[in-house]
């Protein structure tokens, strides 16, 4: 089963009314609070990717998606996965979301995900970036994006 927007939406509510518990999640989600050598992450970019984080992880728990990490060494292979595909864009998020998604099996959850971090060309997007910097959003994004390419891996 498929995640929909439909779902998401609905957890993203509960989520911004405060019903939404991350506990559960915290063992597979702690890998978002890692310090970065480049990027310096602020405690609110840390709570908004732990909210974040558990809104998709949440959604895939409520389709039977949702696995525990076991291996910690996965999540930071898939992690470098996706720093080489935005090499491979040449830092265009744009080419670079396009080529992830080739492949994901979640596309409304990723579409979710780049929406609510990464920024955007807009110029009439007067909003303040929702986390401390640009840098911060593309390490959000692609740290959000390998945990969920860790728990969709398939069993061995």
């Amino acid at each position: 089963m498929k995640v929909t927007e439909e779902l998401i939406d609905q957890i993203l509510e509960q989520g911004e009314n405060g019903s939404l518990d991350p506990s559960p999640y915290m063992e597979s989600l702690k890998y978002l609070l890692l310090e970065d050598e480049e990027v310096d992450m602020t405690e609110e970019d840390h709570a908004y990717m732990i909210f974040l984080g558990t809104i998709c992880l949440e959604s895939l728990k409520r389709n039977g998606l949702y696995k525990e990490i076991e291996d910690e060494e996965i999540l930071f292979d898939m992690e470098d996965a996706n720093w080489e595909a935005l090499e491979a864009a040449d830092g265009d998020l744009d080419d670079f979301v396009d080529a992830i998604a080739e492949n994901f099996p979640e596309k409304d959850l990723l579409d979710f995900l780049a929406f609510s971090i990464l920024p955007t060309d807009d110029e009439e997007d007067n909003e303040e970036p929702v986390l401390s910097s640009e840098d911060a959003q593309i390490l959000g994004f692609v740290r959000l994006k390998a945990v969920l390419d860790t728990v969709l891996l398939p069993a061995v």
